[in-house]
């Protein structure tokens, strides 16, 4: 058990696998906790209440004083996860890391949902001269290969490279890593004002194209999660601020010349 610290919220956490968690411990803080997230093997909730969302990946119901989410892999359930206000169950039907490192994950988001200044982003990241700059792709693209291309060339360091979290602090969009960050767990608790995203796609040749907000707002929607119905207003002021930042779209092949190409172009417009 320990409580850990992401983008200023304060989570309590008593997992199976926490052992198993990278660096986990460098999230670590002595403040008082205002969430709390707990597995469970021994027992699984009762389902109860309306569906409300129906999923390739799960089903969620809502009850009286909770929210029931059954994680499903294929038609297998695998898990549940209970959501009461500041506290989240999950309860393991896999007793492996790999089930409560996805159930944990919701449970963030969950977290990061209700923190309504805040976006969970499906990219990777890099810290290079002080600027925390997002590779955001489908699945595959290679996004995480090509953020490993910057690390190797040049001296950027890695923030994360799965699940970016971006905040809105005095009018200001920053950087926050966290435990979850994909299969390699490739993460640094370390934060950086968020400079610019660049959208990747693959080409034989490096070509960057600088998007207008109407073009970068069709490629971002499918990287974050759609607002709550009580966080409408505050999810639109986070997004409005990510598309005044420079966002690009850029095909690129997997060698050295991808980074050098994207990087002469973020310093003519970014001084880097």
């Amino acid at each position: 058990m320990m409580t850990i610290q992401i983008a200023h919220i304060n989570i309590h956490i008593d997992l199976k696998y926490e052992k198993d968690f990278y660096n986990i411990e460098s999230y670590q803080t002595d403040e008082k906790s205002d969430y709390f997230v707990a597995s469970h093997l021994d027992s699984f909730p009762k389902i109860e209440g309306k569906k409300i969302r129906e999923t390739e990946f799960y089903d969620l119901y809502e009850g009286d004083s909770s929210l029931i989410q059954i994680q499903k892999s294929n038609i297998e359930i695998i898990g549940y996860i209970v959501y009461r206000d500041e506290r989240i169950d999950l309860y393991l039907k896999r007793n492996d890391f790999a089930t409560e490192y996805l159930l944990s994950q919701y449970a963030l988001l969950y977290i990061l949902n209700r923190n309504q200044n805040s976006l969970f982003i499906h990219s990777s990241s890099i810290v290079y001269h002080n600027k925390g700059i997002l590779f955001s792709a489908k699945s595959g693209t290679g996004k995480s290969t090509h953020a490993r291309l910057w690390r190797t060339y040049t001296d950027a360091l890695a923030l994360n490279d799965d699940k970016n979290i971006i905040v809105l602090e005095n009018d200001r969009l920053i950087l926050y890593s966290n435990p979850w960050s994909g299969k390699h767990q490739i993460h640094q608790n370390i934060v950086a004002p968020l400079s610019c995203i660049v959208f990747l796609y693959q080409s034989k040749t490096n070509i960057v194209k600088k998007l207008k907000p109407n073009e970068a707002m069709r490629l971002l929607l499918g990287q974050i999660e759609p607002p709550r119905k009580d966080s409408i207003d505050a999810w639109n002021e986070v997004v409005d601020k990510i598309l005044e930042l420079p966002i690009y779209y850029y095909g690129c092949n997997m060698e050295e010349g991808a980074v050098t190409t994207l990087k002469e172009r973020l310093e003519m417009d970014l001084c880097l």
